[in-house]
């Protein structure tokens, strides 16, 4: 009697497995089309990627290319204004205030120091 349970329980243990390879084999399957469709979607998207970043990058490279030109234009204009200043006698004037601005300072310094000295209670 105990052999022909250790049987049964045998053939039931060999369906089993059969039942589980059988839905493990469906799965495999089912991941593996679910994988197929995900590589072509992401096929088409590089595509299309590829597609619209060509013309973008031409684009701004472009406008790098004019940004560029402004710059160097302004670059020109910035220095030929340097040289102009460096030339007139506004350079005396520039020169002329800071020594006025110390002159200034001084003056009211020792005004200050002045007042102070000479107003306190004694």
């Amino acid at each position: 009697m105990e052999i022909g349970q250790l049987y049964q329980g045998l053939t039931f243990l060999a369906y089993a497995t059969g039942i589980i390879l059988i839905l493990v084999g469906i799965m495999l399957i089912k991941v593996l089309i679910d994988l197929s469709k995900l590589m072509s979607n992401i096929n088409d998207t590089a595509n299309l990627v590829k597609e619209e970043l060509v013309p973008t990058l031409k684009n701004v490279n472009k406008s790098v290319e004019i940004v560029s030109g402004v710059i160097i234009k302004a670059e020109a204009g910035v220095s030929k204004v340097k040289e102009f200043i460096a030339n007139s006698p506004l350079k005396i004037l520039a020169k002329l205030s800071t020594v006025g601005g110390t002159v200034a300072k001084g003056f009211f310094g020792g005004l200050c120091a002045g007042l102070k000295t000479f107003g306190k209670k004694k």
